[in-house]
């Protein structure tokens, strides 16, 4: 096929036809087509022509190999707990939004995830609400948000993380496990108070893990399905006074470390 040849080709095309091409360009803009048309693709990547300031071919990701370096980003700055219970591919977009509460806790979400630098204090979310009303779903999202962004998260699901405590007294790494609680850059902690905590647990896990974080001013975020004054009472275990004293101030420690935010209703209205 001649230049020529090539030329009545690409005038023709909707895409290439208003196009000031030079000779020198003919074939690769024909060459172009060619590989746009069979759907050409090279290890997840298609043809996109460029032509500001000059014209040339580049290679952009599919919309699967998108999808792919995504999850694979995710995976990389999203660390777990010796589990993985969170919501995959949450999407603050797909948190529904049709009250005041839940404007309040959207707003807040993405003002946390648009502003989050490590030298820069943020205050998390304590999110409370019932079952379905989209806790696991927001922190999930929230999470994912700032693992695409190179933030790196702990994601703890609270009775996993009770379970795994006990098995580092075990095997002798306890404080390696609680460390990494406490060094985290946003430490993210499902379904509090959903776990059995005994005052051990209590006063010397996450009052400690806490308190390090306050005075660090590294990020907690939390759900759980009792709001704070019954999370007094969830944490309490022995029924006495200085019991009640001790989940009294770790609750203080929760209230200066996040912002408290109350879903009411549920996620999926119908």
């Amino acid at each position: 096929m001649t230049l020529e040849d090539m030329r009545k080709v690409i005038q023709k095309d909707p895409e290439t036809m208003n196009l000031n091409i030079l000779d020198v360009d003919i074939y690769k803009v024909y060459q172009y087509l060619l590989d746009r048309d069979a759907h050409f693709t090279k290890d997840g990547y298609q043809p996109v022509l460029r032509t500001d300031p000059y014209i040339e071919i580049v290679y952009r990701p599919t919309k699967e190999k998108a999808l792919e370096i995504k999850r694979q980003k995710i995976k990389q700055h999203l660390k777990f707990y010796d589990s993985e219970v969170y919501i995959q591919d949450a999407t603050l977009e797909e948190f529904e939004v049709f009250n005041e509460e839940r404007k309040k806790a959207f707003d807040l979400a993405s003002e946390f995830i648009q502003n989050y630098k490590k030298d820069r204090y943020h205050k998390g979310l304590y999110i409370y609400g019932k079952y379905a009303t989209g806790k696991s779903y927001l922190i999930s999202a929230i999470a994912q948000a700032l693992a695409e962004k190179n933030i790196t998260v702990l994601f703890v699901y609270m009775p996993d993380l009770v379970r795994s405590i006990k098995q580092g007294m075990n095997e002798g790494n306890l404080e390696e496990r609680i460390n990494s609680l406490k060094q985290a850059d946003v430490l993210m902690l499902d379904d509090m108070g959903g776990e059995n905590m005994s005052p051990w647990f209590r006063d010397e896990v996450l009052v400690p893990i806490m308190q390090y974080r306050l005075s660090a001013k590294l990020p907690v975020f939390m759900t759980s399905n009792f709001e704070f004054v019954s999370l007094v009472d969830a944490l309490t275990v022995n029924k006495d006074e200085m019991n009640r004293v001790k989940a009294a101030r770790l609750i203080q420690r929760l209230k200066d470390l996040m912002t408290y935010v109350k879903l009411t209703e549920q996620q999926f209205k119908g």
